[in-house]
């Protein structure tokens, strides 16, 4: 998959009042990945899974741990999968954070009706 970019974030946060708006972009600031720290984790220490417990496969970082990256096999393919799962995560916590806002803020309130006419 393409990098979650930020044109797909403003597609995401469409319809949001300004405050909710605020809301996602900071906290998704604080959840997001960075793909070039990930990769750059993942050749110095993915074959401890580093970079598999960043992107939250605890599954696959306690095996990459336990097998030294399966022997380096792991480690090695993931070198090339690596940018496509921190996208994931990515898209994954920003849908996350979304669903969050919407159901935790209120809806902008109805716009007054108008004034009779005098």
């Amino acid at each position: 998959m393409a990098e979650f970019t930020f044109m797909e974030q403003q597609m995401l946060i469409q319809g949001l009042t300004d405050q909710q708006k605020v809301l996602f972009s900071g906290q998704f600031a604080s959840e997001r990945r960075d793909r070039t720290l990930v990769f750059v984790l993942s050749v110095i220490f993915g074959y401890l899974g580093v970079d598999r417990f960043m992107v939250g496969d605890i599954g696959f970082g306690v095996l990459k741990l336990l097998t030294f990256g399966g022997c380096g096999i792991l480690w090695l393919i993931d070198l090339f999968l690596i940018w496509a799962r921190v996208d994931d995560y990515n898209r994954r916590k920003a849908s996350e954070i979304l669903t969050t806002i919407k159901m935790t803020t209120p809806a902008a309130p109805p716009a007054p009706p108008p004034a009779p006419a005098a």
